[in-house]
């Protein structure tokens, strides 16, 4: 991992959804920077041993489990967030209220902290979903806290460590490209692996104090439907076809799945406000701010990393 030189040392970083797909990645990076990490971990959850790796038993409702987390910290990396629910209360519990009882605790610690909030590029658009206006709410918590603070907006995150979109690459490796939005969608993609690099700079770097970020690999106008066919063809060495995917058809499956999640009782992740998401025309990142970055820049697009992914590696 990738990490900045704009101070010399070892610092004591607090994380949250250390064991998500993104905290993993973030927390290997932390580790492998020389910094000491104080991890939030929910029960059920586990970490890897690490002598400079302590886990802090508890959730973003657990007022003295945050304090403790904080305690002695630099910098805090908030990652943690909901991607499933049914309606704004469900996503709101985690991505608001959960940022609001980290901010109080920031507060309460022995000394100034920076937080590093981990957003989504959805929260620029809070009218399309409940998951959009809560990460939006999150975010203006985060700059109206009086600490410092940076914000980080990524797009699609992908990677070889997210079973969750393994049917999709699967089903591209054997030359079928399901089109989830319209036809003239442009996008913006970024690998995990950036994403927690350039989290690891954020906490020794004061140039990116009271920022909104949005990484994204670097490829100039994004990509759209056409251009990954393209690649895909190309790594597999034969002819992708798109399939479109009508809006009444993500409809009608985010209604069965939303059915499913009551008698299941488990929070749905396609649901309608996802489904207007998924059909949006415009999904780019304004890199603008970290064009110039000095400690940062993308190493992976989907060219080199498709061969990673779950899926495409046993079609």
């Amino acid at each position: 991992m990738r990490t900045s030189k704009a101070e010399q040392g070892s610092l004591r970083v607090a994380l949250t959804g250390a064991t998500g797909f993104v905290g993993q990645s973030t927390l290997t990076g932390l580790l492998a920077a020389g910094h000491s990490v104080r991890a939030l971990l929910r029960s059920g959850k586990a970490l890897p041993e690490h002598d400079r790796l302590q886990a802090i038993q508890g959730d973003l409702a657990d007022r003295q489990a945050l304090e403790a987390l904080l305690d002695g910290c630099d910098a805090v990396i908030h990652v943690a967030g909901s991607i499933a629910g049914r309606n704004y209360l469900d996503f709101a519990a985690v991505n608001v209220a959960g940022t609001r009882r980290l901010i109080e605790a920031t507060r309460s610690a022995d000394r100034p902290m920076r937080l590093i909030h981990v957003s989504s590029l959805a929260a620029t658009r809070p009218q399309l979903s409940d998951y959009a206006a809560s990460k939006r709410a999150g975010e203006e918590l985060v700059t109206g806290s009086g600490t410092e603070w940076t914000i980080v907006r990524p797009p699609a995150v992908y990677g070889p460590a997210d079973p969750a979109l393994a049917p999709f690459w699967k089903l591209l490796a054997r030359g079928w490209l399901l089109r989830l939005g319209p036809r003239q969608a442009r996008f913006s993609l970024l690998h995990v692996e950036d994403l927690a690099a350039l989290l690891v700079t954020l906490p020794t770097d004061r140039s990116s104090i009271d920022s909104v970020l949005e990484p994204d690999d670097g490829l100039e106008g994004g990509y759209d439907w056409p251009r990954v066919a393209e690649i895909a063809a190309d790594r597999r060495g034969g002819r992708v076809r798109i399939i479109p995917v009508p809006r009444a058809a993500l409809a009608m499956t985010a209604a069965l799945v939303r059915a499913g999640s009551r008698l299941t009782g488990s929070a749905p992740v396609l649901n309608r406000g996802k489904v207007r998401e998924l059909r949006h025309p415009r999904w780019l990142c304004d890199n603008t701010a970290l064009k110039d970055y000095p400690w940062w820049r993308p190493l992976h697009k989907l060219e080199s990393a498709l061969a990673t992914l779950p899926g495409w590696r046993n079609p």
